[in-house]
C-alpha cells in the first residue's frame, strides 16, 4: 500500500465522488475503488479507461498521475493525450521587429502536466513563457510573473492581451480591433494610466503572440 494519495484519490476528491458512487458509475464495487484509490491495486490501462470518463480526464492522464503504480504511457500518444508537456521560456532582451518565437533565445524549459494547459495546447499553437519587466500592465501582470504566450496567434482577434513589438522591445498591451473604420485599425492600451493609449493600422502593428495564461508567485 502506498503512503501517499494516488491520482485517483485526488480526482475523486475534486469531483466529490465517494467509493460507492464511483463504483456505481463505473459498474464495479466500492471495494475495488477503495483498493485502487489506496494503491493496493495497480492502475492498469483497463481500469484507467473505465474510470477516466467519470473523472474528467483521459486514461493516460489518470495513469500518469499514479506514477508510483504504473509507468508513463507516453509512447505513440498524440500531443493532445501526452500526460506532460515541455514549454520553453524565452528571453525578450534581444527582440527585433517581426521576431518569431523560434528566433528567440531559450532560457529554460518548463515541464507541466498537460491537464494544466491542454485548453491552450493543440497542433496549431506555439506556447512559450516570457517575463515582462515593465509595469505597464500592473496590477494584472507583475514583473515577477511568467506569462504564457501562444506565438502562433498573431492577429488581434479576439480582443485581449497580446505581446507586441513596441518601440525598443517587446511589451504586453491590450488590443482591440475597431469597427467602422476605413482600414483595419487597432486600439492599443495599457492597464496603467501612466501609459497613453493609441490607435494603429493593423498592418503596422507587430504582434508576437497572444497571452493565454500566467504563472504568479505570492
Amino acid at each position: 500500500m502506498t503512503d501517499h494519495p494516488t491520482r485517483l484519490a485526488d480526482l475523486m476528491a475534486r469531483e466529490r465522488l465517494t467509493d460507492p458512487e464511483l463504483g456505481r458509475r463505473a459498474d464495479t464495487s466500492k471495494q475495488q475503488i477503495f483498493k485502487l484509490r489506496k494503491g493496493e491495486r495497480k492502475m492498469s490501462r483497463e481500469w484507467a479507461e473505465r474510470l477516466a470518463p467519470h473523472l474528467g480526464v483521459t486514461w493516460p492522464e489518470l495513469m500518469e498521475g499514479d506514477w508510483r503504480l504504473a509507468p508513463s504511457p507516453t509512447t505513440g500518444l498524440p500531443p493532445a493525450l501526452q500526460p506532460s508537456v515541455s514549454i520553453p521560456e524565452y528571453t525578450l532582451s534581444s527582440v527585433v521587429d517581426g521576431a518569431a518565437a523560434k528566433e528567440l533565445p531559450i532560457l529554460a524549459h518548463w515541464t507541466l502536466p498537460h491537464e494544466m494547459v491542454r485548453a491552450h495546447i493543440d497542433e496549431g499553437s506555439h506556447p512559450g513563457f516570457v517575463r515582462i519587466s515593465d509595469d505597464a500592465m500592473v496590477p494584472e501582470y507583475l514583473p515577477t510573473d511568467r506569462v504564457l504566450i501562444d506565438f502562433a496567434h498573431t492577429v488581434p482577434s479576439p480582443a485581449g492581451i497580446y505581446l507586441i513589438q513596441d518601440g525598443a522591445g517587446a511589451a504586453l498591451r491590450q488590443l482591440e480591433a475597431l469597427a467602422g473604420t476605413d482600414s483595419a485599425t487597432v486600439r492599443v492600451t495599457a492597464l496603467s494610466k501612466r501609459y497613453a493609449g493609441y490607435e494603429c493600422p493593423v498592418e503596422k502593428l507587430v504582434i508576437l503572440g497572444r497571452v493565454v495564461g500566467k504563472w504568479s508567485w505570492l
